[in-house]
Order: C-alpha cells, then sequence, then structure tokens
C-alpha cells in the first residue's frame, strides 16, 4: 500500500530551479520526486525536534507552557531554521 499523497503547487527561486534540473540531469529522478525527499526529510527533523523539545519541557517541569509569552508575534517555520 503506498503513501497517500497531496498536491502542492509553489513557485521556486532560479538558484533552486538550477539545483533541482542538476540533481534531475545527474540522477534521472523526477524533480518532484527529489523536492518530495527533501521536504520529508525535513518534516521528520521537525516532528523529531518537537518530540525532544516536549520531553525537555515536561522534564523542566513546563509542559503545556510552550506559547506562554502571549505578546510574541508568532514566526512561521522557515527551512532555514533547520536545514
Amino acid at each position: 500500500m503506498s503513501v497517500e499523497l497531496k498536491d502542492f503547487r509553489g513557485k521556486i527561486t532560479t538558484l533552486t530551479w538550477c539545483y533541482l534540473e542538476a540533481e534531475h540531469r545527474a540522477t534521472g529522478e523526477d524533480q518532484s520526486e527529489i523536492v518530495r525527499d527533501i521536504l520529508h526529510l525535513w518534516a521528520e527533523r521537525k516532528h523529531n525536534a518537537a518530540i525532544e523539545a516536549r520531553k525537555l519541557l515536561e522534564g523542566e517541569g513546563r509542559a503545556g507552557k510552550v506559547g506562554e509569552s502571549k505578546n510574541r508575534k508568532q514566526k512561521g517555520c522557515l527551512l532555514s531554521d533547520t536545514i
């Protein structure tokens, strides 16, 4: 049984496209497969880090208090934060 895939379309920079195309030409792997693998690895790392952060917070007696600073602006998760 294969994994269910969701459709995603987005714009990328010229630099990103050049490296993606170069990887495709070097390996023969489809660009969408390359991107899917990269994003999946990124998501796994974020997920694993979240699990570890929860354990650390629980160990410090702070479970459930992750967003305790209400005046702080929320930032979205960026690839540059983890890659």
